[in-house]
């Protein structure tokens, strides 16, 4: 891999990744699928190609749908990785678990269909019912 420019990891430290190119999108997705497995109300997330984008640390995976399959950390559980089966090979990584969680700012929010009543969105981004 070339140089790094980006890092992150989970809450205990045993996953860490580490990224050498700039994503190739940041969207916030409100999708019941990510919230569920967020436990949140969405899923702020970097997509990389896979090929940019290496870890270490024991993961646990398992399928959200028949499109995505979910990464978290085997010890203590942290959400990570999305995964999209189609190609390319890509994995989403949550904003929230970068060492810089303000590195990159969302540029639009996808499945606002299924946001929460609660959720009020401000932020003058663009929104998509479902994906874009």
């Amino acid at each position: 891999m070339s140089e790094t420019i980006f890092t992150g990891g989970c809450l205990c430290g045993q996953v860490r990744y580490a990224a050498t190119a700039r994503p190739a999108n940041v969207r916030v997705c409100h999708c019941r699928s990510c919230q569920r497995a967020m436990g949140g109300p969405y899923f702020a997330r970097a997509i990389f190609l896979a090929e940019v984008i290496d870890w270490t640390g024991e993961t646990t995976r398992w399928p959200t749908s028949p499109r995505i399959d979910r990464l978290s950390c085997g010890r203590c559980g942290t959400p990570l990785f999305a995964e999209p089966k189609d190609p390319p090979a890509r994995l989403g990584v949550s904003l929230a678990t970068l060492d810089d969680p303000d590195a990159f700012a969302p540029d639009m929010h996808i499945w606002v269909s299924d946001k929460r009543a609660w959720v009020s969105l401000d932020d003058g981004l663009p929104r998509h019912t479902q994906g874009p």
